[in-house]
């Protein structure tokens, strides 16, 4: 493995901007030192510069014709951005390096190196932290300086596999996220979720009330002991449930599912929040606890949050709220005692590609709720096969299109796609097998939908 010198000297994005630095003192800080320590390639390329960030970035964009980002005019920080390639810029004016290494967050982001000398610049004890596998604050008021780095922190001992220094937690409980921008904690919230083994960091995330200070609609859940007691064993159910557990008999599935990593997240996310409207919705009835509808009001609830709160794309959004609306469904599938073929395809065309998403949620809820998923996995495994089945068979040609439907008199609308998918399961399920079956059945179809208004 190359050395710390031996790397900034040969490697070809750093001898660039050093060879446009001109004058000024040149520094390769933060991440991009610490990753270069651990053998990592860096995911982008940061530097401090004497002078200002801002103007030196703006040159080494036009002279490398990249594009130039202001990330912050206050701190005197840019980016650059050529061929996927991130340097970022963060000017120190006439200070010297010490000053910019005191403000970030960890010991182990505060070295640099000095592109010149290429002396090692480590002020706080990062090295000797890495070497522990300790994550330390590099000052006491660096929570404070910026809230996000409480998340920050969760997610680097992730994904680095350190452990907190006991300093971070007690700092941490004495922050508030409440003023921090949304956006960067909907991206470090999911990152801590994408790891393996988020739940122990969950559980410290909770214990110090980060979700409440981050998700305010979610106070009434949070504040129900058991029913967030019962949501948190959900996501370690789920997480665990990654690792494969029953799911490990459709491999094929799992991983065409989770060929995109983020998805984990999602239904992780998903899982924590699946119940979110149970408070809104309890009702006792002849002694009886019920929450009718607490599925849909919770996806609302869930899709306000994830817009809202976490500023997450409306794709993902879609994705969450979907598995929280139809968490219910393979519950009441799974204890249906007629369940039919059309039953089920209908709830894979419902669900789309997130289906095996549902699946796993559902178990995870039934296995937190009482440790029973049997009946869950005999049901799922009847599902899985006959889609299989299905998507091992050509493609089947409608013998009713819309255009028949048109021709029987039948004006076009959303009822078309009420009658021609009736028509398909019965023409899957072989119950009819010409068109002239199709059509007559299709009159008759319109019929009852009349008659139910």
């Amino acid at each position: 493995m190359k050395s710390l010198e031996e790397f900034i000297t040969e490697n070809q994005y750093i001898q660039t901007v050093k060879g446009l630095k001109g004058r000024r003192q040149l520094y390769v800080v933060g991440g991009t030192v610490r990753d270069i320590i651990l053998g990592f390639e860096p995911a982008d390329y940061d530097f401090a510069v004497s002078g200002s960030g801002i103007s030196f970035a703006r040159s080494i964009s036009r002279r490398i014709k990249g594009a130039f980002v202001l990330l912050s005019k206050d701190d005197d920080e840019a980016r650059v951005v050529k061929d996927d390639i991130i340097w970022d810029f963060v000017g120190i004016g006439k200070q010297n390096i010490l000053a910019d290494l005191k403000r970030r967050d960890f010991t182990i982001n505060s070295m640099a190196v000095n592109c010149d000398t290429l002396e090692f610049v480590d002020p706080f004890g990062g090295l000797k932290d890495m070497e522990r596998k300790i994550l330390r604050l590099t000052t006491t008021k660096s929570l404070r300086d910026d809230p996000l780095r409480i998340l920050r922190g969760f997610r680097l001992s992730l994904e680095l596999r350190f452990s907190l220094h006991k300093d971070f937690l007690k700092h941490a409980a004495e922050v508030d996220l409440r003023k921090t921008a949304a956006e960067r904690i909907g991206v470090e919230l999911l990152r801590i979720m994408a790891a393996g083994d988020s739940f122990e960091s969950v559980l410290r995330m909770n214990t110090l009330g980060l979700f409440l200070k981050m998700l305010p609609e979610a106070n009434k859940i949070i504040g129900d002991d058991y029913l967030w007691t019962h949501s948190l064993g959900t996501y370690e159910a789920v997480e665990n449930l990654m690792g494969k557990g029953f799911f490990k008999n459709f491999e094929t599935e799992f991983s065409a599912y989770f060929i995109q990593p983020e998805r984990k997240a999602l239904v992780k996310l998903a899982a924590l929040f699946h119940d979110i409207a149970k408070p809104d919705t309890m009702l006792v009835k002849n002694g009886e606890v019920h929450f009718y509808g607490h599925d849909t009001k919770g996806s609302r609830i869930v899709r306000n949050l994830c817009f809202k709160r976490l500023k997450m794309s409306r794709s993902d959004v879609a994705k969450v709220s979907k598995l929280v609306k139809e968490h219910m469904r393979l519950h009441l599938l799974a204890t249906n005692s007629e369940l039919t073929d059309r039953a089920i395809r209908r709830f894979f065309r419902d669900l789309g590609e997130d289906w095996f998403g549902a699946m796993m949620i559902a178990w995870a809820d039934g296995y937190a709720t009482a440790g029973w998923t049997k009946h869950l996995e005999q049901v799922f495994e009847r599902m899985i096969s006959l889609k299989r089945a299905d998507d091992a068979k050509p493609k089947v040609e409608r013998l009713v299109n819309g255009h028949d439907l048109i021709a029987l008199g039948l004006k076009p609308g959303p009822r078309f796609k009420v009658i021609l998918q009736e028509l398909l399961d019965l023409q899957l399920e072989e119950k009819i097998t010409s068109k002239d079956e199709g059509l007559a059945t299709a009159l008759k179809i319109n019929e009852r939908l009349d008659l139910a208004g």
